[in-house]
């Protein structure tokens, strides 16, 4: 028995405890009416294709299925109820009409074979009191008050209960009350009319209560009727995400409040609504740099969070107010956001460090089905803004050239970042962006650190027309088992050259064996050699740190020049000049030295540069 019972469980689906099916807690319906029940279930070719169901509870605690994809309908529900699958957004919609107050009850929307698979609970209900009116914030709603046929020419009025006390409304004598003031207004059909209609605009949270309808003076009035008025939360529009992917959250709000100022909050258990993120230039500690606000048509905006995490879930409030901040007043549209831990998304890391003068790579991913999607590559300033610094069409902001490179690999549906020549001003947030699928979008922290470079080469070479010009770049033992490679930099690629190896470095004294050198040469310089080379190391797809060398191209080398600035350390000590395959190092005779004192002095100058880079300036471009 305890053998198949074994086999029994090792058949049987496992089911979350935290089901990922998702959809409203509740859903209300009119008698006769109709309702829309949309669910969202995790994106895999299993649940894709698997069953979709809705079905009641019942007081057994079983749930009998009222609808399924397989084309069952229960004969209650024979020709009002029916259920689509949407496999492209990863949902399905329940659509039931011809509502009945017998409808009432708890159902589950859910996929698997049986009605015990992954499901989510909702509530249905079907009905309402005509003493009760049911509506939500920034609403009009209009209450009918009878009276008798003796009380024609008495006073009217309504009144809102407080306590044993009843504040005014409005009246017949068109006196209103402080807090309805140019919302509420009274009318009478006619002389023959037996009732009178007070109507409130701009419903807020606070007008929720119980409400008299009398005629008389106060001391002497006649009550006709109560009427309660509950408010409905405004029903969410579900958004679903998965742990660390991005959504987009979209806000409607209407072309009246077009001009003020919008907001982003998260509501708490207490009703609270905590600002998330506003028009205004705020943004919340729990989203910085991962949250990005756009205004889109006259009232309406969008906010993009990236690297979704399990605390971004909850219900969020988009409104409007002139201070940018949460309140009950104006007009709210809602959104529950579920976030989904069975993702698809890659992980990559949040935070990425490189040297002052080095270099940092970030993978950014994208679905590879979609190669033919833009991929760009933005720094994010504020909540409302991240500057683009390249992108793969070609456009790299014009004070990241000779910085910054996309390197594409639609085969992995990656691509990599490499920045180098990086200061301490580069520190900050960073975008990964295509204007495919939102769910792949990511962010990453770059913050640059204290460590030496592990690639050291000259920053400015001069070259001649005509002649021979080889650059080495010395690598760290780090690296030593490494692709060493040197490349020509463009806006939209970074080319690479011929290289060849030069046997170990001196210039890294705590690992002389394993430090390398790895040079190029061009043959005879002309015009169009001039530009940035970038020296690099990588392991397959992995890009280790780049350093970059502008070359500039002359007629003749003058040897009065006065070397570029980054390179003077002090009064006595110059970078050797680059040429061809000899280095000219400043001596007393001022005769050239041999090559061995010559590797000796340039591997003093690149110690000495080394150690001094973070109070050099940089040439080249301007950084951002």
């Amino acid at each position: 028995m305890a053998f198949f019972l074994a086999c029994l469980l090792a058949v049987l689906p496992v089911v979350s405890m935290k089901s990922p099916i998702f959809g409203p807690k509740q859903v209300n319906g009119d008698e006769g009416g109709s309702v829309s029940i949309r669910c969202f279930y995790p994106s895999s070719p299993v649940n894709r294709h698997d069953r979709k169901y809705f079905c009641l509870q019942n007081l057994r605690g079983s749930c009998e299925t009222i609808v399924s994809s397989r084309g069952f309908v229960a004969e209650r529900f024979s020709g009002r109820a029916n259920l689509t699958n949407f496999p492209g957004n990863n949902s399905f919609l329940i659509q039931i009409s011809q509502l009945e107050k017998e409808d009432t009850g708890l159902y589950k929307c859910g996929v698997g074979i049986n009605n015990r698979g992954l499901n989510f609970a909702i509530t249905l209900e079907v009905g309402q009191d005509p003493d009760i009116i049911i509506t939500e914030v920034g609403k009009t709603v209009s209450i009918n008050c009878p009276f008798q046929k003796e009380n024609t020419q008495d006073r009217k009025f309504l009144c809102r209960k407080d306590g044993e006390s009843c504040a005014l409304v409005i009246d017949s004598q068109n006196k209103v009350g402080p807090h309805y003031t140019e919302r509420a207004r009274f009318t009478i059909g006619g002389t023959s009319s037996k009732v009178f209609v007070v109507t409130i605009s701009q419903i807020k949270r606070q007008d929720a209560g119980t409400y008299t309808c009398g005629v008389g003076e106060d001391n002497a009035a006649e009550i006709q009727k109560n009427v309660q008025l509950k408010l409905l939360e405004p029903e969410p529009e579900l958004v679903y995400a998965e742990q660390r992917g991005s959504v987009t959250l979209n806000c409607a709000l209407g072309s009246t409040v077009a001009s003020v100022p919008k907001f982003l909050c998260k509501m708490r258990a207490d009703k609270t609504c905590d600002l998330v993120i506003n028009s205004k230039g705020f943004t919340n500690n729990a989203t910085h740099g991962r949250i990005l606000f756009t205004p889109t048509e006259s009232g309406s905006f969008s906010v993009m969070i990236t690297q979704v995490r399990k605390e971004d879930a909850g219900l969020y409030h988009c409104g409007a107010q002139k201070n940018g901040q949460p309140s009950e007043e104006g007009p709210i549209q809602a959104l529950q956001l579920f976030v989904s831990e069975e993702t698809t998304v890659p992980q990559s890391p949040l935070v990425v460090k490189g040297p002052s003068g080095g270099s940092v790579s970030v993978t950014c991913h994208y679905d590879p089905k979609k190669d033919n999607t833009l991929k760009y590559w933005c720094r994010w300033k504020g909540n409302n803004h991240c500057t683009k610094l390249i992108d793969s069409l070609g456009m790299v902001d014009e004070s990241y050239e000779g910085r910054v490179v996309l390197l594409d690999q639609p085969e992995n549906g990656i691509f990599t970042i490499i920045l180098n020549q990086l200061t301490p001003q580069d520190a900050g947030y960073y975008w990964c962006l295509s204007n495919g699928e939102h769910n792949r979008k990511s962010t990453v922290r770059i913050d640059i650190t204290d460590d030496q470079p592990l690639l050291i080469a000259p920053k400015t070479v001069m070259a001649q027309l005509g002649k021979s010009l080889t650059i080495s770049c010395h690598f760290a033992c780090k690296f030593y088992s490494y692709e060493k490679y040197w490349c020509k930099w463009s806006n939209q690629r970074c080319e690479t050259l011929p290289t060849q190896e030069e046997g170990s470095s001196q210039t890294f004294v705590d690992c002389k064996k394993n430090s390398r050198i790895v040079s190029f040469t061009l043959n005879s310089v002309t015009r169009a050699d001039e530009g940035w080379y970038w020296c690099g190391a990588k392991q397959g797809e992995h890009y280790g740190q780049t350093t970059a060398v502008s070359v500039s191209v002359e007629e003749e080398v003058s040897r009065n020049a006065v070397p570029p600035i980054n390179t003077v350390l002090n009064e006595n000590a110059v970078e050797p000049k680059v040429r061809g395959k000899e280095i000219e190092v400043p001596t007393d005779s001022g005769r050239s030295s041999s090559k061995e004192e010559a590797d000796m002095a340039y591997t003093a100058f690149l110690l000495q540069s080394n150690s001094m880079a973070n109070e050099i300036p940089l040439d080249g471009p301007s950084h951002a």
